[in-house]
């Protein structure tokens, strides 16, 4: 990441963006920024660059809002539980916050007619500065499909170099698992929700994404470890709630980097219990671990990004289904793929889950 004139250029993915922020908001989004940005590995270029302007300006705010609540608009909900209100005024594409939505009505995104993305922010917004980090996020994804890449529910980590895609749904022990592995073997942290694979599934390429983490597990990393500690949370495993944390914070209490992609050399499809049951590893055949990954592949459905939002998809969904599936047979024909189960109360879980992973790996 490389500071400008008046803002940042940095790279995730191997896109370039270029983010200038108005002078009383630069600091705070910078920071920002800096705890999401790769530290090491960087991805080969895609050869793209996305200027976002961020305005913290509380008179353009409440005049651009007041404009946009008189024009038509259609309700859109591009992100999941998210729904926003899009217009158009002149040659400007805008997406205010449903009012009747849980949404914060304190921010505005808009594309002009060269296709930069601005970000209006009224100065109270609340942590505004994450709002250019959903711009990111969105390009981030449009350009891997351009690129031929296909996109899982997964989180990802580096041991020694060697790339470690930790896919599953929700609640599966996505985010335990990595946190054993960087608390057990100093992992690189590469992604935390979702990755991304390249081209023949050779590399894990990382979506910048907070990474959320259970008290339970917080718990079990052990007093040496220096994430900030969360008093509301509860300490033991199986409870649902979470503490959100930075890439940055996450990986550099464990002394790790956050590193863009790792050569693919190992898939855990994780399967966690609420109970004492002991570390089990299993390595299930070709139709099972394609049946497996194919549940959470999200090239061209996603979850949580229903719809593309500041940057048009290029290509069709069949094309894009085509080549979700030909990265699934690349992927189970070419990388191990090994099933974890355990109870989350088994005691030194952690240990045991870096152990069977490293023990896994070339």
């Amino acid at each position: 990441m490389n500071a400008t004139t008046d803002g940042w250029s940095v790279c995730f993915a191997g896109h370039r963006f270029l983010i200038h922020a108005d002078e009383t908001f630069r600091l705070a989004q910078g920071s920002h920024l800096r705890n999401f940005a790769p530290e090491t590995d960087l991805t080969p270029p895609c050869g793209h660059l996305t200027p976002i302007r961020v305005h913290h300006d509380e008179d353009l705010f409440r005049d651009r809002m007041a404009r946009l609540k008189a024009v038509r608009s259609l309700a859109v909900v591009p992100f999941r539980g998210e729904p926003y209100r899009f217009s158009r005024m002149g040659r400007v594409s805008w997406w205010r916050p449903d009012p009747e939505s849980h949404l914060p009505q304190d921010h505005l995104y808009a594309r002009d007619a060269t296709r930069q993305v601005h970000v209006v922010l009224h100065p109270g917004a609340e942590r505004g500065e994450r709002y250019a980090m959903r711009v990111i996020r969105e390009v981030v994804l449009r350009c891997a499909e351009d690129r031929a890449w296909t996109t899982f529910h997964a989180a990802a980590a580096a041991v020694d170099g060697h790339g470690v895609l930790i896919a599953g749904p929700s609640g599966a022990g996505k985010t335990t698992m990595l946190a054993a592995l960087a608390a057990h073997r100093q992992a690189d942290v590469v992604a935390s929700d979702r990755a991304m694979l390249t081209k023949g599934a050779s590399h894990v390429v990382g979506v910048p994404i907070s990474l959320r983490i259970a008290g339970g597990t917080l718990s079990a990393l052990g007093p040496r470890q220096s994430l900030p500690p969360h008093q509301s949370l509860p300490a033991d495993f199986g409870d649902a709630r979470k503490a959100a944390y930075t890439p940055h914070d996450f990986a550099h209490a464990f002394a790790a980097r956050v590193q863009d992609n790792a050569p693919l050399r190992l898939v855990v499809l994780p399967q966690l219990h609420d109970d004492d049951r002991n570390l089990s590893v299993a390595f299930p055949g070709p139709a099972v671990a394609r049946a497996a990954l194919a549940a959470v592949c999200c090239t061209p459905h996603d979850e949580d990004w229903l719809h593309p939002w500041f940057a048009d998809r290029n290509r069709s969904v069949d094309e894009l289904a085509c080549q979700a599936t030909g990265c699934l047979e690349e992927l189970v024909a070419t990388v191990p793929v090994m099933a974890v189960t355990a109870g989350v109360r088994a005691v030194d879980l952690l240990e045991r889950i870096a152990d069977a992973v490293g023990g896994s790996l070339p």
